[in-house]
């Protein structure tokens, strides 16, 4: 059974939660085109997650003892080679290298980063699965996990980890959390923001 002031916290700390929700409600939309980055995202702080492999093997040709037969004649007389039109370029069907992931048709948002209270990079599409890394000078890691509908914190190198503790946010849930469309790791001094998309 409840003591009356055990009842009168869980009672104070509902309506700080719901001022805190009504506020939020109050607060302006945040414009993408004022997220302007203050520090450039390192190179290789994203990570495609479902990316094509680069192929292993290449290709192989057949020995030259194998070819038997005769060169094929000409099938044009030379006069003729000259005039015909030129032929076409085959149409490049194969790419080189590590695909990046199919985009989704339509971006649920946008995630914007925040180190030291300083923007990190651009904002961040929500269009495909990726894992940005934030290495801080001191040592402290964020891995932040995006996703075409969710966001989370997947990795910190905080004592608490409070911030994993924090949950996705995504699409259909961020009006009903606590930190609405925030995840912040005050330890790092590190912040996610997402900006769900205008529909």
């Amino acid at each position: 059974m409840l003591k009356k002031k055990d009842a009168l916290v869980i009672g104070a700390v509902l309506v700080i939660a719901l001022a805190m929700l009504a506020v939020s409600r109050l607060l302006p939309k945040t414009n993408l085109e004022e997220k302007v980055a203050q520090v450039t995202m390192a190179p290789d702080a994203v990570e495609y997650l479902d990316a094509t492999a680069e192929p292993t093997t290449a290709p192989t040709e057949a020995p030259a003892a194998a070819h038997t037969e005769a060169p094929a004649e000409p099938t044009q007389a030379p006069a003729e080679a000259m005039t015909a039109e030129p032929a076409k370029e085959p149409e490049q069907s194969a790419a080189v290298g590590p695909m990046l992931p199919p985009q989704t048709q339509k971006i649920g948002g946008h995630v914007v980063l925040t180190v030291g209270n300083r923007q990190y990079g651009d904002p961040i599409p929500m269009d495909r699965d990726k894992i940005i890394t934030i290495r801080q000078s001191n040592g402290q890691i964020n891995k932040v996990h995006i996703t075409p509908d969710s966001v989370y914190m997947e990795y910190s190198t905080c004592d608490n980890q409070d911030c994993v503790g924090q949950g996705h946010i995504t699409l259909d849930n961020y009006e009903t959390r606590i930190l609405s469309t925030f995840v912040i790791c005050l330890p790092n001094n590190v912040t996610i923001e997402m900006i769900p998309a205008e529909e």
